[in-house]
């Protein structure tokens, strides 16, 4: 290199082709946010009247017509005339330029933008699909009316010039590598790798909807990635924004607005932290914007269903549930002791059945069980039995059960296994009942041989006198069932 040749300025960003979402992407998912939306989706359905909700959502979408602008320096509404915008709606968006709070070009600018959000919608609706030719004709359609583009001239010399028709949807012919502040070059795709770039970048967002991204996480990564492409000459921020807006509202979020003053400062940090391989910093950006806007928006519901008649009846319904959660409580705990007098016999018979086969020299195997409910095709079993015996098991409410298996290793055709169950009655609306089955061995599984007696019916009282009574009787059902299934195993041995 000659001596009076300037030196070339350093690259601070080097391209490298797109990654791939990050494999700890779960990780980044915002359960905080997602509890806010769960709560948005059920508040939404008590709605009869939605216009003030559907209000709200137009001036978001509004918002971020004008702020995807502002954020790009296109030009500047302060934010009272933004706030006058946001209630008077885009139909009286004219009258704003007249009285000289913002320019024709803004106006121009943020009806082009507005209207690059419905097809933004038609997208989310399925009536487009996202394609290269879907990204270019967004492009267009965001920037229709914008007359000039900067350029950085050989001097780094910002200068305006005239953006033709003809370079607008269309992925760019020359290097846009910008000049940064420092005197350093960030480099961005270059104009050969766009086409196989923008293929990967859709084919893995269409991956990743099978995968269940979350919605946070697609739109940081999807935003991002395109960024690094970089695929126009101008106007890829706000590409980027329409589709990170896609991403949300397709998962029934609100669209995400980047505001100019809130979050410019924090957004091009994390775009930068996402260029070294970080892209927590944005996931989390965008998890608090759509968190905050979300909780707007439930305050709204809140104001329409009425503040204090819905704090009331949640009050009422948490009272409910405490006393619900106590109910559950105490019946499980009968039923417990009720299974434990069950499997404390059970264990008895066990023991007398191994010291009687062993002193006739025969081998018995046994075993007991009071954990059967943990075992998903026994439970099966277990409806089916109780089904087959004409009643219902409310499997909603606390249930137990347990058994007691015995067998010949020398004939295993011949094992049997006593279940009893303990269950709420889909008959009887607070009634529980006790069954009891007797199963054999079929073709590796169990098979059901017979029901062995009636229901044992019970009420759960929380008198300790009922309870005592309940135990007592139970024991006198039981001891029946366990006789009736030892002298069926007799008949078979």
């Amino acid at each position: 290199m000659a001596d009076n040749e300037p030196d070339a300025p350093p690259i601070s960003h080097k391209w490298q082709p797109i990654q791939n979402l990050p494999d700890n992407w779960a990780d980044l998912c915002r359960p905080d946010l997602h509890a806010v939306h769960r709560q948005w989706i059920a508040d939404r359905k008590l709605i009869k009247d939605e216009a003030k909700l559907n209000k709200f959502q137009e001036e978001l979408e509004l918002l971020w017509a004008i702020e995807t602008g502002v954020i790009e320096r296109l030009y500047t509404v302060d934010r009272g005339a933004t706030l006058q915008i946001l209630e008077a709606g885009m139909e009286a968006l004219g009258q704003f330029h007249e009285d000289s709070p913002i320019s024709t070009d803004a106006e121009s600018l943020i009806r082009d933008q507005r209207a690059a959000l419905d097809m933004v919608m038609d997208l989310v609706g399925q009536q487009r699909e996202m394609t290269p030719f879907y990204v270019k004709d967004l492009h267009q359609r965001l920037t229709v009316s914008q007359a000039t583009r900067d350029v950085l001239d050989q001097n780094g010399t910002v200068k305006e010039i005239e953006w033709r028709p003809s370079e607008k949807g269309v992925w760019k012919k020359w290097p846009n590598n910008p000049l940064q502040p420092d005197g350093s070059i960030h480099e961005y795709c270059p104009p050969e790798q766009v086409d196989s770039e923008i293929d990967q970048l859709l084919s893995w967002s269409k991956q990743h909807e099978v995968l269940d991204v979350c919605a946070e996480v697609e739109a940081a990564w999807l935003h991002h990635r395109f960024a690094q492409i970089h695929p126009f000459i101008d106007g890829n921020g706000r590409v980027a924004r329409a589709l990170t807006g896609a991403v949300f509202l397709k998962a029934d979020y609100l669209v995400l607005v980047v505001r100019d003053e809130e979050h410019r400062a924090p957004y091009l940090d994390a775009l930068r932290a996402a260029d070294r391989g970080d892209l927590k910093p944005l996931v989390d950006l965008f998890a608090d914007i759509q968190r905050a806007d979300l909780q707007d928006a439930l305050k709204i519901i809140r104001a329409l269903r009425g503040e204090e008649t819905v704090q009331s009846i949640e009050a009422a319904a948490e009272a409910a549930r405490h006393t619900q959660d106590a109910t559950i409580e105490r019946v499980a705990g009968i039923l417990d002791e009720l299974m434990r007098v069950a499997v404390v016999r059970f264990e008895e018979i066990a023991v007398e059945t191994q010291h009687a086969f062993e002193s006739q020299g025969v081998v018995v195997s046994t075993l007991v069980s009071d954990d059967d409910a943990n075992d998903l095709l026994w439970t099966r079993h277990i409806l089916a039995a109780v089904s087959d015996q004409g009643y219902r098991m409310d499997v909603e409410r606390p249930w137990r059960c347990g058994s007691l298996r015995l067998g010949l290793p020398a004939r295993p055709e011949a094992d049997v296994r006593l279940g009893v169950v303990l269950y709420a009655t889909g008959n009887q609306p607070r009634g529980y009942a006790a069954s009891a089955f007797l199963m054999r061995p079929y073709d590796g599984d169990w098979q059901l041989r017979r029901h062995l007696g009636n229901p044992f019916f019970f009420d759960l009282q929380p008198a300790t006198e009922a309870l005592e009574d309940n135990i007592a009787q139970f024991r006198v059902w039981l001891e029946d069932q366990i006789t009736a299934s030892l002298r069926e195993w007799t008949y078979d041995l």
